[in-house]
């Protein structure tokens, strides 16, 4: 979370502009390339355009559970954006329960929301009590949060204690939680949702009923949350990311945007940056878009390699080859040695990562203005239609298809980080 040493958010009504300016500069001063010619051939792939069409909004929404309000919906969505972190913890995690990071957080909040404890565990009042041990139990990690080790004066005895990276994160997501729950009762809030559907209509535009300005909302929700703050440096100069938050503003509207479900003024998201976190840039380096061989931050140059480019773009999941070559095997399932043969990214310090996160941002502006140009014909218009958003749950979706989840490596930050 932010520090007294982390840069200055932007002006009011700046963000989403300060988003794009910082993260071009970022990508220019680190002399990461993207020519226009590789992203003609993304998109005009094979791997593109067989998987698209059914991968563009796929960020992992669903949820099968009855609410009883809007606002107890847009408190779990807004829950969910808050804690959608945890990148770092892939592997032990899918070694633990088989589910990656996202979607151990989303067990933790069907937990959460159908916990009978008497105060409501998704309330500010619940935040506040939740404990690590409760949010272990919720994640099913209890038995995953220990070390052993031997016992200092008895020969042959083994003692547990707190620790290891599966702890270290229960310790983070618990450390978020309680923190919401001040912030929220410090404003006179009863829960996350009720200050999230607050800053919408205070965002309402009066020239358009219904319509929330994005710039309100993500001033509102970043300056009041320090877990929302996802603010990194590069040569003095600031990179803004706010992954979460614009993750938060797109969920919602994919809920609750279409025809006839305005219960809310919602933001118009088409046109604002994409949720970089650690899936994007990898898959961007794996399809050839960034181009690491020249930068001027060494580390990156080869943290990758090898980089099967040709291999990736022609590769298709949705042949019967390609679903399934890893069926009867899946990559993390529990009790599994899948896990294991899931290529293993580089580790990245602070820094780099925010630089590559910030040229994942300016590449996907620069896909989008060339998908408007490009000259296609026939059953191939479509393409100039993409949206960033779009192209945001496309890329973080075929990660997920076919060989290329266990294949394609991701980079991780190094360290303790809840932004990403």
């Amino acid at each position: 979370m932010s520090s007294p040493s982390s840069p200055a958010l932007p002006p009011k009504g700046s963000i989403i502009t300060s988003i794009r300016t910082s993260c071009s500069e970022t990508r220019v001063s680190a002399n990461i390339q993207v020519d226009e010619e590789s992203i003609k051939t993304l998109l005009q792939s094979r791997i593109f355009k067989s998987t698209f069409k059914h991968l563009r909004l796929a960020h992992g929404l669903a949820m099968p559970l009855q609410f009883p309000s809007i606002t107890s919906e847009v408190n779990l969505i807004s829950l969910l954006s808050i804690l959608n972190f945890a990148h770092g913890y892939r592997v032990p995690l899918k070694k633990a329960t088989g589910r990656g990071a996202y979607d151990t957080i989303r067990v933790l909040l069907f937990g959460m929301y159908l916990s009978h404890d008497d105060e409501g565990l998704m309330s500010a009042k619940g935040l506040k009590n939740i404990s690590k041990a409760k949010v272990a139990e919720l994640m099913n990690l209890t038995n995953y949060i220990h070390l052993e080790r031997p016992h200092p004066s008895i020969p042959g005895l083994t003692i547990g204690e707190l620790g290891g990276p599966l702890y270290e994160l229960v310790d983070l997501v618990t450390g978020v939680l309680n923190q919401t729950e001040e912030i929220l009762v410090n404003a006179g809030y009863s829960d996350l949702g009720e200050f999230v559907i607050a800053a919408l209509r205070k965002g309402q535009k009066d020239e358009q009923p219904g319509v929330s300005d994005a710039e309100v909302v993500l001033d509102e929700i970043i300056r009041t949350f320090p877990a929302f703050q996802d603010v990194g440096t590069f040569e003095g100069k600031p990179i803004y990311i706010f992954k979460k938050a614009l993750f938060l503003l797109h969920a919602l509207v994919l809920r609750f945007g279409q025809e006839g479900d305005r219960r809310i003024p919602l933001p118009d998201t088409d046109e604002i940056p994409i949720f970089s976190d650690n899936v994007i840039p990898s898959m961007l380096v794996h399809f050839g878009v960034l181009d690491l061989s020249a930068t001027t931050v060494p580390t990156l140059r080869d943290a990758f390699q090898p980089v099967a480019v040709t291999a990736n773009l022609d590769y298709d999941p949705t042949t019967s080859k390609g679903s399934d070559e890893i069926k009867g095997k899946e990559e993390g399932s529990k009790g599994s040695d899948g896990y294991q043969q899931m290529a293993v990214g580089p580790q990245l310090s602070e820094q780099e990562a925010y630089v590559l996160r910030a040229a994942a941002i300016d590449a996907c502006e620069m896909i989008v203005r060339m998908a408007k140009v490009l000259d296609v014909t026939g059953e191939d218009v479509w393409i100039q239609s993409l949206t960033l958003p779009e192209l945001d749950g496309w890329l973080w979706s075929v990660a997920k298809e076919g060989r290329l989840r266990r294949d394609l490596s991701r980079f991780r930050q190094g360290g303790r980080c809840v932004m990403y």
